[in-house]
């Protein structure tokens, strides 16, 4: 990144993303989007004050502040953040400041008010699920400060506009994007996989990817579904890949349903990509959903997909298309779907050709890195 605020026609364009997390769908995005974005024209920078998931590409000035958690407490923490982003943006004096969660929007919006940030763009990766009454009522007090708020669903437009007080014209729908691989690339070796987990060659598989420790995953109406998949189809298993901090409630709910030895659990897995042509359905359970990681990523691998009818997955799963969708909290509907799933081949086949092309033409990260770019033009050009 430029150590200048001064530029003329040809110079890079500093961006800072400032993200709480480096990890989980956001991660997996806003890596992806550093990969793309054209380096003849932005000099991209991270600060992350979380865990980091993702290795960030050597050329990105890294900014870790993870230590600003350890060993202090609210308000210290915050004011101790604050202070390294501040000291950040003097340093590095970024054209675009680019926040993702609530502490980096909240910090960012300070300091723009104050004349240190120039220009901010700020993401809104979920419905808010997580934000309570004190952060509405700071975001609707200061609407007017950022220069845009990238959505990446028209759900989770929805959710700003009404929620936040934000005026529509600084708001634009981005979709998440992921890199699409050239079909050439070699294919795993699903023998030693299947020998890696304990499956036999009959054995179908349903995914799921997704950190079930959190409420908001729906892992407990998966698990409530386990008995109708097993009845109809008794070997299959279920692969479930994620945190598993937390998870021992579900897992204990599995044993009381007698269902625990058809669950595979992975754990945390960074090779999540070598794993989906393990897998002969993709599921999500979620409640709530900006718009899933999980579901273009089972897509591009030619998966159909089962998952609720929420947040922006409507917008990713064409229902009957490229995957079933079934309505949140219903494990006969979602039992039933999967099961459906299982039993035709040729359905599977169909769908799965369908996903894998409509995440090409719609949801290629290279598409989205010269969105976020046009779009970058457009604040810095005061449009």
């Amino acid at each position: 990144m430029q150590e200048s605020g001064t530029h003329s026609d040809g110079v890079k364009q500093g961006v800072l993303y400032v993200i709480s997390a480096f990890g989980g769908g956001t991660g997996s995005h806003l890596n992806g989007l550093l990969t793309e974005l054209d380096r003849n024209r932005w000099s991209p920078g991270v600060l992350c004050n979380g865990h980091f998931n993702y290795p960030v590409p050597d050329d990105v000035t890294l900014i870790d502040d993870t230590a600003s958690q350890h060993g202090s407490r609210f308000p210290r923490t915050q004011v101790r953040q604050l202070g390294t982003f501040r000291r950040s943006v003097r340093r590095l004096r970024p054209d675009i400041v680019h926040t993702y969660f609530f502490w980096p929007i909240f910090y960012a919006r300070l300091l723009k008010r104050l004349g240190v940030v120039s220009h901010l763009v700020e993401n809104r990766e979920d419905e808010g699920f997580n934000w309570g009454a004190m952060e509405y009522r700071f975001l609707r007090l200061t609407s007017g400060i950022p220069d845009r708020i990238i959505c990446v669903s028209n759900s989770v437009r929805d959710t700003v506009l009404e929620r936040e007080g934000t005026p529509e014209a600084r708001t634009v729908v981005i979709p998440n994007g992921i890199p699409i691989p050239d079909m050439g690339d070699e294919a795993p070796d699903l023998e030693a996989l299947r020998s890696e987990f304990g499956l036999s060659p009959d054995q179908p598989v349903v995914g799921m990817v997704a950190n079930l420790a959190r409420s908001v995953k729906g892992g407990k109406y998966l698990i409530e579904a386990l008995p109708i998949i097993a009845r109809e189809c008794p070997e299959a298993r279920v692969l479930l890949v994620g945190h598993t901090e937390g998870l021992d409630p579900l897992l204990e709910r599995a044993e009381a349903l007698d269902v625990r030895d058809r669950l595979i659990v992975t754990g945390f897995r960074s090779d999540v990509d070598r794993l989906y042509p393990l897998m002969t359905v993709s599921v999500l359970t979620s409640l709530s959903e900006g718009l899933s990681i999980t579901l273009l990523e089972s897509m591009r691998n030619g998966l159909p997909v089962v998952a609720t009818r929420v947040g922006g997955n409507p917008e990713v799963v064409e229902d009957g298309e490229t995957g079933i969708l079934v309505p949140p909290g219903d494990p006969e509907a979602f039992g039933s779907a999967v099961v459906k799933l299982l039993g035709d081949p040729a359905l599977r086949k169909s769908m799965g050709r369908a996903g894998r092309d409509r995440v090409k033409r719609h949801f290629s990260i290279s598409t989205v890195a010269r969105r976020y770019e046009s779009l970058y033009g457009e604040v810095l050009d005061g449009r």
